[in-house]
C-alpha cells in the first residue's frame, strides 16, 4: 500500500517567504498610515482625516502583527492536526474496516448470512452468537448452504487454559449447547460441520464471502459489552484474518 504523503505550507520555502513578505508589508503600511495620518491636519464635514488615517493604518499594522504570529506560531500546530486527521481517516479507510459496532450482541447478520455462499463461524465454547443466529442458520440449511463452525476441543489444554483463567466459564456446558442447536438443524451434519482445536481462539469471527466479522477478547476479568467490526475484502486486514483462519483450520482434529 503506498503510504499518502501530506506537505503543510510552512514546510516549502517559497509560502514561507510569501508568508513573511505579506506580513511584512501589512505591517509597514499599517506605520506608514499611522504616521501620514498623524501628519494630516485635514476636517471635512467633522470627519477627521487624519485620525480615520491613522486607525486604519493601526489596522493594519495589527493584522500584520497577527499575521506573523500566526505563521510563525500557529500554523504549523494547525496543519499538524489536519494532517493527523486525514491520514488517520485514510489509513483506517484502507485497512479495510468497514463497519463498527459499540456492543458486539447488537449486530445484524441477516444480509450476509443470507448471501454467503460459505460460512465458517469461529467461537471458543460460548454458543450465544449461534444461538442468536438459529433462524439463519436454519434459512441457509433449507437452501442447502454450508457451514462449518469452528470450536475448542473438549478436555483438551484450551479448555484447561480457559477454565483456569475465567472462573465463570463453563465450557462443557457451552460446547453441549452449540452441538444441540446444530443437531436440532441438521442432525446428520451433512450442511453445518463443527470441527474442534485445542488451541484458544484470539478472537471470534464469522467469515462470510464478501466481509469477515471480527469480536476481540478481553483480558481483564468480568463479563462486559466487547466492540465487534467487519473487514472487507481485498484490503489489509481481510488478507490478515483470511490467512489465520485458514491456518487456524489446518489445526483442527
Amino acid at each position: 500500500m503506498s503510504k499518502v504523503m501530506f506537505k503543510s505550507p510552512e514546510q516549502t520555502p517559497l509560502v514561507s517567504t510569501k508568508s513573511i513578505i505579506v506580513a511584512l508589508a501589512l505591517a509597514i503600511i499599517g506605520i506608514v498610515l499611522i504616521v501620514l495620518g498623524n501628519a494630516i491636519d485635514l476636517k471635512y464635514w467633522k470627519i477627521d482625516f487624519g485620525s480615520n488615517i491613522a486607525g486604519v493604518g493601526a489596522l493594519f499594522l495589527v493584522i500584520g502583527i497577527l499575521q506573523w504570529f500566526f505563521d510563525r506560531y500557529v500554523r504549523s500546530a494547525f496543519f499538524a492536526e489536519v494532517r493527523e486527521e486525514i491520514l488517520g481517516s485514510t489509513q483506517a479507510a484502507q485497512s479495510g474496516i468497514c463497519g463498527f459496532y459499540e456492543d458486539s450482541k447488537s449486530v445484524n447478520f441477516t444480509e450476509y448470512f443470507i448471501s454467503s455462499t460459505d460460512l465458517t463461524i469461529g467461537v471458543n465454547y460460548s454458543g450465544k452468537l449461534i444461538d442468536n443466529c438459529i433462524k439463519l442458520l436454519a434459512e441457509r440449511t433449507r437452501k442447502g448452504n454450508k457451514t462449518t463452525i469452528i470450536t475448542i476441543k473438549t478436555g483438551g489444554y484450551a479448555q484447561k487454559f480457559i477454565e483456569a483463567d475465567y472462573s465463570h466459564a463453563n465450557v462443557e456446558d457451552g460446547l453441549r449447547k452449540i452441538d444441540d442447536i446444530v443437531n436440532s438443524l441438521d442432525s446428520e451434519r451433512k450442511l453445518i460441520q463443527i470441527k474442534r482445536v485445542s488451541t484458544v481462539l484470539r478472537y471470534s469471527f464469522v467469515h462470510f464471502d464478501s466481509r469477515i466479522w471480527i469480536v476481540f477478547g478481553t483480558n481483564g476479568p468480568g463479563r462486559r459489552a466487547v466492540p465487534g467490526f467487519y473487514v472487507s475484502k481485498r484490503t489489509p486486514w481481510h488478507s490478515h484474518f483470511e490467512e489465520d483462519i485458514r491456518l487456524l483450520l489446518e489445526r483442527v482434529e
